[in-house]
């Protein structure tokens, strides 16, 4: 289910000249990677609970390495834009249609 969710925010989020900026502004060495210590950083702009931010952290670190690729920092971003519209924060929640998120 993951797999499929993950399918369909690539066609949402590839391309999408926001999420790309926020990726910028996280990945500033373009090595493909978002450490988690600069993620939190970046995603407590968001103005989100430490509670919410957590489990957003968890769904998008499908492997548990403490670091996001791209496509998981999408999803991170994806559910952030959930949680700030006051949808659920889950992985059912990447295929609404909202607005992009909020820093």
């Amino acid at each position: 289910m993951a797999a499929a969710a993950q399918l369909s925010l690539t066609q949402l989020s590839s391309g999408n000249p926001v999420y790309e900026k926020y990726y910028r502004q996280v990945d500033t060495g373009n090595t493909g990677r978002v450490l988690a210590s600069d993620a939190a950083v970046f995603l407590k702009r968001s103005g989100l609970p430490d509670l919410i931010l957590g489990k957003i952290w968890d769904l998008a670190d499908t492997n548990g390495k403490g670091i996001l690729n791209k496509q998981e920092f999408f999803v991170a971003l994806r559910l952030v834009a959930c949680a700030q519209n006051g949808l659920e924060v889950s992985l059912s929640s990447l295929n609404l249609v909202v607005p992009p998120p909020r820093f």
